[in-house]
């Protein structure tokens, strides 16, 4: 599991085979990045330019969001949209 505390700003693909928990937002800058995780959790944004490829992803806060900006969310397997709580 790879914990992170406060945003993740990417400039790159990211790719981790584990679970990637952000204790913040996930924002791409400045390219068409992807994201690849098994389960992603965040505060209350996360978004990419072109893909999250993931098992399930969560935020936070009930009214959480995650987009991809020119792409889409590729669910490997479970659900989407969901929150959890800290």
């Amino acid at each position: 599991m790879k914990e992170i505390k406060g945003d993740l700003i990417l400039k790159e693909n990211y790719s981790i085979d584990d679970n990637l928990i952000v204790h913040g937002n996930i924002i791409c800058e400045g390219g068409f990045w992807n994201i690849k995780a098994k389960d992603i959790n965040y505060y209350a944004v996360a978004f990419a330019c072109n893909s999250f490829n993931c098992k399930s992803i969560k935020g936070s806060r009930k009214n959480s969001k995650h987009f991809c900006l020119d792409g889409e969310i590729k669910i490997l397997e479970g659900v989407k949209n969901e929150y959890y709580r800290v």
